[in-house]
């Protein structure tokens, strides 16, 4: 476990529970980083013990709750 991936996950869960969101049983974390060449880069994180099956689950899932409303909204806004 890296010490990045323990600190991202006790910071991500004060926030969600400070919210109310419940306890944070584990998570992936997809962030676009710049350097400070201002590069561009993804950074994937997962809270520490997600087999790679699992976190893929977890961002395919989320793809998928984010896509069906996209489509509805351009499919709505064409007609």
């Amino acid at each position: 476990m890296s010490a990045l991936s323990l600190d991202m996950e006790q910071s991500l869960a004060a926030v969600l529970a400070e919210h109310g969101r419940g306890m944070l049983a584990r998570a992936v974390v997809v962030a676009e980083v710049l350097d400070d060449d201002g590069d561009r880069s993804l950074s994937v994180l997962t809270t520490p013990g997600i087999p790679e099956w699992d976190a893929l689950g977890l961002c395919r899932y989320g793809a998928l709750s984010v896509e069906g409303p996209a489509a509805a909204f351009f499919s709505e806004d064409g007609e």
